[in-house]
């Protein structure tokens, strides 16, 4: 069953797949560099619960795994990779877990939190970045060329 995380202000996840909605979700090649990300974020005045760091065993295994997901659950899932919204995503950030990668949620739920958060990423540069917006994803760092979307 998908794990719930406290540090979310919002339900974490919509038709039963990982979504955490008005957050950002980068993605970095080591716990490191996140956990340092975070800092960055910390320093330039985001609010410490606001913003946290997470290693890719934790994200992929915890958070976005359904083992164990009830058949409403299930069916939710299906209906989320029918469409689309989420798979393909779950696959990059596993992709980046299973080469050592951790992640790095940012609270952003208006335009003023994204800009600012285009600023750190431009000096703390994520693998890639995604807002969950209610009914779409929008890329904020573009994976295939790593600049700010």
């Amino acid at each position: 069953m998908i794990r719930h995380w406290a540090f979310f202000k919002q339900s974490d996840t919509s038709f039963g797949t990982f979504y955490p909605k008005h957050y950002i979700v980068a993605g970095y090649p080591s716990f490191d560099a996140a956990h340092a990300a975070e800092r960055a974020f910390t320093e330039s005045g985001v609010a410490a619960d606001d913003v946290r760091a997470a290693s890719g065993d934790f994200v992929v295994n915890q958070l976005e795994a359904h083992h164990g997901a009830n058949w409403m659950q299930q069916s939710e899932s299906q209906v989320a990779d029918f469409i689309g919204t989420e798979a393909g995503f779950l696959e990059e950030d596993a992709e980046l877990a299973r080469r050592g990668g951790a992640f790095l949620f940012v609270f952003a739920p208006d335009e003023r939190r994204v800009a600012h958060a285009r600023k750190v990423f431009a000096q703390h540069r994520p693998a890639y970045a995604r807002r969950y917006l209610r009914v779409a994803i929008e890329r904020i760092v573009d994976p295939r060329s790593g600049r700010t979307a």
